[in-house]
């Protein structure tokens, strides 16, 4: 049986909670103490509600948008405590628009254009997302029509905040300073997020830091392949307990 953990799980942009349900229920099943929660603005005063979730959690994971929050969210507290948490992130960038440093990313123009279309048509715009993270699986048409069945988006104001986030955030330092144990898991079919970021993982790796691309698995793999996923997360902080 392995130790009780306590996990702040925390979905991705634009699908709401109900993706990441499975993953919550196969966890408790291994034992952990989940709270699954959306995605949250970390520009607000309502930050310091989310930062003291912390107080009782022994590990954050984070899809997408969710990984770069429980990246945030991490390094926050250790700045604040001096103490650490497990960071999990699935699919996650740490900086989602390239720069000059970071250029295994969006280009900037391609996330111009998919954040005016959000401007002009929210329901269309969330329709293409659904397809582009759930494009390179085996039945991506099945997969793209669950999606939209079974995502549940947060208001208007929060997906107009997340595209903010992702268009500002850029966490590679955090990532690189950061003592406690990570896992970064990409998917080497992404539509979102470049498999060669790998590439540049290699460059900023510290010895706590491991990072894997999981091949034939697409952005949406924390949902689409909810075994494969425990797997990896269960064997990581088996080893994480264990040291």
């Amino acid at each position: 049986m392995m130790l009780q953990n306590k996990i702040l799980l925390i979905t991705g942009w634009g699908v709401g909670i109900e993706p990441l349900q499975p993953l919550k229920f196969h966890l408790q099943q291994k034992g952990f103490n989940i709270q699954l929660i959306n995605i949250f603005d970390v520009l607000t005063s309502s930050f310091q509600k989310q930062l003291n979730l912390l107080n009782d959690v022994d590990t954050v994971i984070g899809w997408s948008l969710g990984g770069q929050l429980a990246a945030y969210l991490v390094d926050s507290f250790y700045k604040s405590t001096g103490l650490t948490k497990t960071l999990i992130t699935l699919a996650s960038n740490p900086c989602f628009v390239t720069n000059t440093n970071w250029q295994t990313a969006m280009p900037v123009d391609v996330f111009s254009q998919f954040k005016t279309s959000f401007l002009q048509n929210q329901q269309a715009t969330l329709k293409r997302f659904y397809y582009l993270i759930t494009q390179g699986s085996a039945q991506a048409k099945k997969d793209w029509l669950n999606m939209q069945n079974i995502a549940n988006p947060p208001s208007y104001e929060l997906l107009l905040q997340g595209l903010e986030m992702l268009e500002q955030l850029n966490l590679v330092d955090n990532l690189k300073n950061y003592s406690g144990p990570q896992l970064h898991l990409f998917a080497e079919q992404d539509g979102v997020i470049p498999c060669k970021i790998k590439e540049n993982f290699a460059h900023i790796a510290t010895e706590k830091m491991k990072y894997k691309v999981l091949n034939e698995a697409t952005h949406a793999f924390p949902y689409l392949q909810v075994k494969r996923t425990i797997e990896e997360i269960c064997q990581f902080l088996t080893i994480h307990q264990q040291s």
